[in-house]
């Protein structure tokens, strides 16, 4: 009987594989054809049965674990698409603990898995509004990179370090440091233009490389505008508007049809790229340029050229940097406030080797160094924009620490008073500028520091 039992559950679980595979196929024929949607209900059914394989046997072998995390990954995905952000997390979550189990069993090709996993919800948080969340996740994603180094093949490291690198921008784009931002997006450019020849060797990935440089460059043509480096900004937009063909008119019929058949995301990429260069250049004084790449992105796409002129944001008018922020701080403030040690944390003038908050100071002293910049920020009510840029950074750093202290009840015993004061004046800073948006997020990270410092504290007012 025992023999039959098992022989019998062996055989229904080649069924279920037969039928998860069956399910994947018709779901990738749907993402083909745009029917995202469509295809969720298919993968959901894929999960359920792979969950019901490992329930009829003693336990999860690793390919059934790599099977599970595939799909939750694909799943999260697709619920994204479909507007389900907080479901496409827990998918997301569920993918990691699979992959994360097989790496225990000795799999390591299973931490690019997990890595990827780690992007992907990221890129979720940022648009569930859940700043902090989201720039958190790619600073560790990022740091961990960097301290892991190349694992054998250097080109394949940075291709890999690429694409967290223009991730980690793009998650900074709204409220992060222009430095960090900048930093990210050139080290994207020199890592893709150094392995140029070998980019255009690979077989199917090239035109992703070659849009993720695109990217990257357009990023950092509209971020070094913002800081006033003109001559840097056009640099970077020649090699955006390279990635594709120099712009004739004469060329506009068969280029907008050669592009249309291109997928979405590079169609948006080249006319964003096109947007911006054509902004540039006008503000350079070459208008005949400027008209010729605004209106072949007018041309290819009118709604997003549009939204993309609009995001432009000129020569020398963008956000303030936090290195800048700490230096007229301590005009205002005096150097004792503002000490050479607490001016450092912004990093030294026109260098940008760092891309996330956390790499500003050694681990050990992200909460001293949080808390150095919000007695910084303390004094400081009358300057709206100097609390924003240097409060969320303290935040950052404060959230950072807590995230690795051993003892969390000591950390929130030290710490939590200091974060919850600087919580609110950040709140206030962004309430003044109509950010309704990140007071959203920040109220949901002073709800946490309120609970602990006063237990019988009620977020909702009751």
């Amino acid at each position: 009987m025992r023999w039959g039992r098992t022989s019998r559950d062996q055989n229904s679980n080649d069924a279920r594989r037969s039928q998860v595979a069956l399910l994947e196929e018709q779901a990738l024929s749907m993402f083909q054809q745009g029917r995202t949607a469509e295809a969720v209900p298919l993968q959901e059914r894929a999960v359920e049965l792979v969950h019901a394989i490992i329930g009829a046997q003693a336990g999860a072998t690793p390919d059934d674990l790599v099977m599970l995390g595939s799909l939750q990954y694909g799943l999260g995905s697709s619920l994204r698409a479909v507007d389900r952000p907080d479901d496409a997390l827990a998918a997301l979550d569920a993918a990691e603990e699979a992959y994360g189990d097989v790496l225990d069993t000795g799999r390591r090709d299973m931490a690019q898995r997990i890595t990827d996993v780690q992007v992907r919800r990221a890129r979720t948080f940022q648009e569930l509004g859940q700043v902090t969340d989201s720039i958190l996740e790619m600073d560790g994603v990022v740091r961990a990179a960097m301290l892991a180094g190349p694992d054998g093949d250097v080109f394949e490291f940075e291709l890999g370090l690429s694409r967290l690198l223009y991730t980690n921008a793009l998650v900074l784009g709204q409220y992060g440091d222009p430095d960090l931002i900048l930093s990210s997006a050139d080290a994207v450019v020199r890592l893709i233009t150094s392995n140029g020849l070998k980019v255009n060797t690979l077989e199917g990935d090239r035109a992703y490389y070659i849009d993720v440089l695109r990217c990257a460059a357009t990023i950092a043509m509209r971020e070094h505008a913002g800081q006033g480096r003109a001559e840097i900004a056009a640099s970077a937009g020649r090699i955006a508007v390279d990635t594709w063909v120099e712009v004739e008119r004469s060329e506009f019929p068969q280029l907008i049809r050669e592009m249309g058949e291109m997928p979405s995301m590079y169609r948006i990429s080249i006319v964003r790229a096109a947007a911006y260069y054509g902004k540039l250049t006008e503000a350079l004084g070459q208008r005949e340029l400027s008209e010729r790449y605004r209106d072949f992105a007018r041309d290819l796409d009118a709604d997003v050229a549009g939204r993309a002129e609009q995001n432009w944001l000129g020569i020398g008018i963008g956000p303030m940097t936090m290195g800048t922020a700490l230096h007229r701080a301590r005009k205002l403030l005096g150097v004792g406030q503002v000490p050479d040690e607490v001016l450092l944390l912004g990093g030294p003038d026109n260098a940008r080797s760092r891309f996330t908050t956390s790499q500003r100071c050694p681990r050990s002293q992200w909460a001293d160094s949080a808390g150095e910049l919000a007695r910084v920020v303390a004094p400081l009510a009358r300057h709206p924009q100097l609390v924003a840029t240097l409060g969320l950074e303290a935040h950052l750093l404060y959230a950072s620490s807590l995230a690795v202290a051993e003892d969390a009840t000591a950390w929130h015993v030290a710490n939590s008073r200091h974060w919850m004061y600087l919580l609110r004046d950040l709140v206030k800073a962004f309430e003044q500028a109509g950010d309704q948006a990140i007071c959203q997020d920040l109220e949901r990270w002073m709800d946490v520091t309120c609970e602990v410092i006063n237990p019988f504290h009620d977020p909702h007012g009751h």
